[in-house]
């Protein structure tokens, strides 16, 4: 903005005042016009503006009151005894809310930091139990081979075990025999 627009004090406006307040405040937020563009053909101001101009400071009767300040020209009031305590309170609040905020975004980064080493150790935590899955996996299929083998092998040994007591009675029947014929011949 230019050096030409000063703040404005207004002093002693109601409700209504306060919202013509806002609607200057409004229409001044809106794109600015150069001077340019506000000059007719021959360099004269549009009539237009004037009538624009018109209508929208219609019942603003308090806009002739207000003053236009100049940084230079600009008086503090004198402050009174009963606005010193507060400013020195206020300072005080300003001073401890910014110690609040330093302390607040501490504990966010604090926060923050916690936040990720936990999602670092819930990682972490999920493949090893991923890992240790497969492991028990692994060990129960190997334990299933060994029963299943096991179970292969209790059959061998008892079919060997009957093998050998049949070929030990095959023997005996075979000795009884050899026996036998000897004594016939």
């Amino acid at each position: 903005m230019e050096k030409s627009l000063f703040p404005c004090l207004v002093r002693d406006f109601g409700a209504q005042g306060f919202k013509v307040i806002q609607r200057v405040h409004k229409a001044w937020e809106g794109p600015l016009r150069k001077d340019k563009e506000l000059r007719g053909i021959r360099n004269g101001i549009i009539g237009g503006y004037h009538e624009w101009l018109k209508v929208h400071t219609r019942g603003l009767d308090w806009l002739s009151k207000l003053k236009i300040i100049n940084e230079e020209n600009f008086e503090a009031p004198e402050e009174d005894e009963e606005v010193r305590p507060l400013k020195t309170e206020l300072g005080k609040a300003r001073i401890a809310k910014e110690k609040f905020n330093l302390v607040a975004i501490d504990v966010r980064k604090e926060c923050v930091e916690l936040r990720e080493e936990n999602a670092a150790t819930a990682r972490a935590l999920e493949q090893e139990t991923k890992r240790t899955r497969k492991e028990e996996h692994g060990r129960d299929k190997f334990r299933g081979a060994l029963w299943g083998s096991n179970s292969e092998l209790k059959l061998r040994r008892e079919e060997r075990d009957q093998s050998r007591a049949h070929s030990m009675v095959l023997k005996k029947e075979l000795a009884a025999c050899s026996r036998s014929k000897r004594n016939l011949s």
